[in-house]
Parts: structure tokens; C-alpha cells; sequence
């Protein structure tokens, strides 16, 4: 009897699972930054960068709503009351700023952290589960220097002047045996 109790549960469960693959919302958060690749900066600098929303292997469109969890003393969203629609197979990109106060220590980190969470559709008659995942952003505060103008060797502007001063007594040795042609 208990052997049957058990089989029985566990079909329950099975068809439950089984209805509710239909409705999955299967969605990811990617970025070109990440712990060992982090967002680099100099003090005082603004960089605009972005993350993209996925919806590759889900059933249905997703709608997500982002926030700035941590980090928004240094980060903004550039749209932050958007809801972002992810059609079904594509990729949605959320942009963002990131400004860093001018007196940032180099060699410091900041962590910014985004929140996203589905959000269900307006007027759904049905009560739906939403997911939610957090993507941190690493910050790293750098001095790269300012790109210098590349110098020109004082050679060069010795050769171009002799190339010039060249050309000149060519020119004018030419035209010194064309007058005394001329002239005879």
C-alpha cells in the first residue's frame, strides 16, 4: 500500500512538472564585463556601457523591469522606468552610465549590481510566478594616460629640407643651361 501511495505522488508531481514546461520564462542577463574583465575607468570619467537581456530558450515574450541595486551612486540606467520587452528568440540591450568622482582613489573597485525581474502583462487573468536574477558589474579605477601626439625626429624636417634645397639646384642648374642654349 505504501508502494503505491509513493508511485502515485510521484505521478502527481510528474504531470504537474510536465504542465507547467509550457509555461516557462527562460530568460538570461549577459555583459562584456565580468569579475575578471571589469568596466575600467579613469577618475573623473563618464563611460556609457549596457548589458543585453536574452530570451533564447523560453516558450513566451518576457517583460523586465531593471534597478540599479547597488552602485547607483556611480551608475545610472538611461531609461530607468522602461519595462523591456523581450520577444520570444531575441536580445534586448539596457544602457547605462557610469560617472566616477574625480578624486577616485586608482586601484579602487566599485561593484554595480542590476536587479531584473520579470514583470507579468498588464490585465493577465492568470496569477504567473516572476523571475528574478541580479548581474554585477565590476568598476575599476585606472590611469591610463592621455593619448600623447606621436613626436616627429627633427631628422625628418632636416631631410625634407634637404630634399627641397636638392630640387632647388636642380631646377636651377636646368635653367642655367637652358639660358646659355639660348643665348648662343
Amino acid at each position: 500500500m505504501k508502494i503505491n501511495k509513493k508511485i502515485y505522488l510521484s505521478m502527481i508531481f510528474l504531470v504537474a512538472g510536465i504542465m507547467m514546461i509550457g509555461g516557462v520564462f527562460a530568460f538570461a542577463v549577459s555583459s562584456q564585463y565580468w569579475e575578471e574583465n571589469p568596466l575600467t575607468i579613469n577618475p573623473g570619467e563618464t563611460q556609457h556601457a549596457f548589458i543585453i537581456l536574452q530570451n533564447i530558450a523560453g516558450t513566451e515574450n518576457v517583460s523586465a523591469k531593471i534597478t540599479v541595486l547597488q552602485g547607483s551612486d556611480i551608475a545610472t540606467l538611461d531609461n530607468p522606468d522602461m519595462v523591456y520587452d523581450i520577444p520570444l528568440g531575441q536580445r534586448v540591450q539596457v544602457n547605462f552610465t557610469v560617472t566616477v568622482p574625480v578624486g577616485s582613489q586608482i586601484g579602487g573597485k566599485y561593484n554595480v549590481i542590476f536587479d531584473i525581474s520579470t514583470v507579468s502583462p498588464q490585465g493577465a487573468g492568470t496569477m504567473t510566478f516572476g523571475a528574478g536574477m541580479q548581474k554585477l558589474i565590476p568598476v575599476l579605477i585606472t590611469q591610463t594616460p592621455p593619448p600623447q601626439k606621436q613626436k616627429v625626429s627633427p631628422w625628418v624636417y632636416y631631410l625634407v629640407a634637404g630634399i627641397i634645397f636638392l630640387i632647388i639646384i636642380i631646377l636651377i642648374v636646368i635653367n642655367s643651361k637652358k639660358n646659355k642654349k639660348k643665348s648662343k
